[in-house]
C-alpha cells in the first residue's frame, strides 16, 4: 500500500468516524491505555543518566502515572534537600543487598554488601579479558568463577560522577521517537487536532522529564577509613562466584558499602517539576483522548504500543546496562579471571590471591570456602596451607599425621582434591611470574 492510499484511507475514515461515531469507537480505551506500563517506564527512565543522552525519551509513552508515583513518593520519604539517595533507591539504581564480604586482614565479615558489590558479583564484567583462565580438568558439579580485582587507580567516589555511555541498545529510542511523530503527522493529516495535540503533549513531557534526568550526576559515596588501617583486601562470596578485591580501605569500602546518589541540577524543585509535567500528561491524555476520532484513537494507541515496547524492552535489559555502566566507576582496574572447575580450585586460588603476600593465614580464607574439618579435607587444607606458608613455586603434597586414618574412599577423594589444588596452584604461579628469590 502506497503513503498516499494509507492517507486516503485514513481520512475516509475519519470522515466515516464522524458520520456513525455510534458504531464503533475507542472512548475511555484510549484514556486507560496511558496506565499500562508503569514498571517499564520507570526503568526506562533510570536508564537515562546512564546514557547521557539528551535526545531519549522524546515519544508518547504509557506508564507515566508510575513515574509520578516514584517521584512524589521520593521526595515524601525526605527533604527536598536530601533527595538525592531516595531517588537512586525509587529509580532501581541503588537498593539491592550485595553478597557476603569476608576482609581478609582485619578480619571484618558483613554479611550483606551494597549496590556496586551486587552489581560487580553478578555481572559478566571481565575488565579487558577476553576470557577467563581454566583451571582443572575433572568435572564437577561446583564449578566456580574466581575473579581477582586490583584497584590500582583511585575508585571514582564524592564529587567524581559516573560518565556517560554508550550501549547498544541506546539507540532504541529512536524508533519511538519516529512512531510518535510519524503518528502526531497522520492526525495532523487528518485534521483531528485533539489526538494530534494529545500525541504531542505525550513526546514534550516524556522529553522534558528524560532531558532533566538524564543531565543528573550519578555519585559513589565516599567513605575515608580511619588513619592506620591495614589494606582492605578481601572477598565477595556467592554460590557460583568469588569475587577478590585488593587495594586500599577507601576503595574496598566505597564497593562494599558506598551509598549511590543521583542527583538533578536544580534538586528536589526540579524532581517537583518532573511529577507535575508527568502528571500533567497523564490527567489531560485521561480526559481528553477519548474524544478523538476513531483514527486519532488509532494512532495515539500505535503509538504507545510502540513506545511501551521500546521501555519493556529497555527494562529487561536494565541490569545489564546498568552493570556495565556502574562498573566505570571502579576505574579501569586491573582484572584477572579464573574459571575453576571445582570449588577446591577456586579456594585456593583465593588462598593465593590474599595470602601470598599479606601473611594472612590461609586457613582463615580456606574455611571461609569449603569445608576443612571431614578428614580428606583437613588433610587437604594443611598441604594447601604448608605450601603457602613456605611460599613454594610447585606445589608439594606427601603422607602426614592426617593422611594415615583415611579409608579407600577418603583417599580417593584426597587425591582429586589434591588435583585441583595442583592445578590451581601451578596456574596461579605462572599467570604471575613467581619464581624463586
Amino acid at each position: 500500500m502506497t503513503p498516499e492510499s494509507l492517507l486516503s484511507f485514513l481520512t475516509s475514515a475519519a470522515a466515516s468516524s464522524r458520520l456513525s461515531s455510534s458504531h464503533f469507537d475507542l472512548d475511555v480505551a484510549s484514556g486507560i491505555a496511558t496506565f499500562f506500563g508503569g514498571k517499564a517506564a520507570v526503568s526506562a527512565l533510570a536508564l537515562q543518566p546512564l546514557y547521557g543522552r539528551i535526545w531519549h525519551g522524546w515519544y508518547n509513552a504509557p506508564g507515566c502515572h508510575a513515574i509520578v508515583w516514584e517521584l512524589v513518593r521520593t521526595l515524601l520519604q525526605g527533604s527536598v534537600s536530601s533527595y538525592g539517595e531516595k531517588l537512586s533507591l525509587s529509580l532501581g539504581l541503588d537498593g539491592k543487598k550485595g553478597p557476603k564480604y569476608i576482609a581478609s586482614r582485619s578480619g571484618t565479615v558483613m554479611q550483606h554488601t551494597r549496590h556496586l558489590a551486587h552489581v560487580l558479583i553478578n555481572s559478566n564484567w571481565r575488565g579487558k579479558e577476553c576470557k577467563p583462565v581454566v583451571v582443572g580438568q575433572r568435572f564437577s558439579p561446583t564449578p566456580m568463577q574466581l575473579m581477582i580485582v586490583d584497584f590500582k587507580k583511585k575508585v571514582l567516589t564524592g564529587n567524581d560522577t559516573l560518565p556517560p555511555r554508550s550501549s547498544r541498545y541506546s539507540s532504541l529510542p529512536i524508533i519511538a521517537s519516529a512512531t510518535s511523530i510519524a503518528t502526531c503527522a497522520i492526525c495532523a493529516s487528518i485534521e483531528d487536532w485533539l489526538s494530534f495535540n494529545m500525541i504531542l503533549l505525550g513526546i514534550v513531557s516524556s522529553g522534558i522529564t528524560s532531558f532533566i534526568v538524564c543531565t543528573g550526576n550519578i555519585t559513589l559515596e565516599r567513605l575515608k577509613p580511619a588513619d592506620g588501617v591495614p589494606p582492605g583486601d578481601g572477598m565477595l562470596l556467592s554460590d557460583t562466584r568469588i569475587v577478590i578485591l585488593r587495594g586500599n580501605e577507601e576503595d574496598v569500602n566505597a564497593v562494599t558499602k558506598g551509598r549511590l546518589r543521583l542527583k538533578l541540577k536544580g534538586g528536589g524543585y526540579t524532581l517537583l517539576l518532573c511529577a507535575f509535567i508527568a502528571l500533567l500528561q497523564v490527567t489531560l491524555q485521561l480526559v481528553f483522548m477519548p474524544f478523538g476520532s476513531l483514527p486519532g484513537q488509532l494512532m495515539f494507541l500505535l503509538s504507545l504500543l510502540v513506545s511501551g515496547g521500546c521501555n519493556l524492552y529497555l527494562s529487561a535489559r536494565e541490569a545489564d546496562v546498568q552493570s556495565s555502566a556502574l562498573i566505570t566507576l571502579l576505574n579501569t582496574p586491573e582484572v584477572k579471571t579464573y574459571q575453576a572447575s571445582s570449588r577446591a580450585s577456586a579456594a585456593v586460588l583465593a588462598c593465593l590471591a590474599l595470602c601470598w603476600e599479606s601473611g594472612t593465614p590461609p586457613k582463615q580464607v580456606l574455611q571461609e570456602i569449603v569445608p576443612i574439618r571431614p578428614r580428606p579435607w583437613k588433610a587437604w587444607s594443611e598441604f594447601v596451607v604448608e605450601n603457602i606458608r613456605k611460599k613454594s613455586t610447585h606445589f608439594v603434597y606427601g603422607e602426614n599425621e592426617a593422611t594415615g586414618d583415611l579409608d579407600v574412599r577418603e583417599k580417593k577423594l584426597l587425591l582429586e582434591l589434591v588435583d585441583d589444588a595442583h592445578a590451581a596452584y601451578d596456574q596461579y604461579i605462572k599467570d604471575h611470574n613467581i619464581s624463586i628469590t
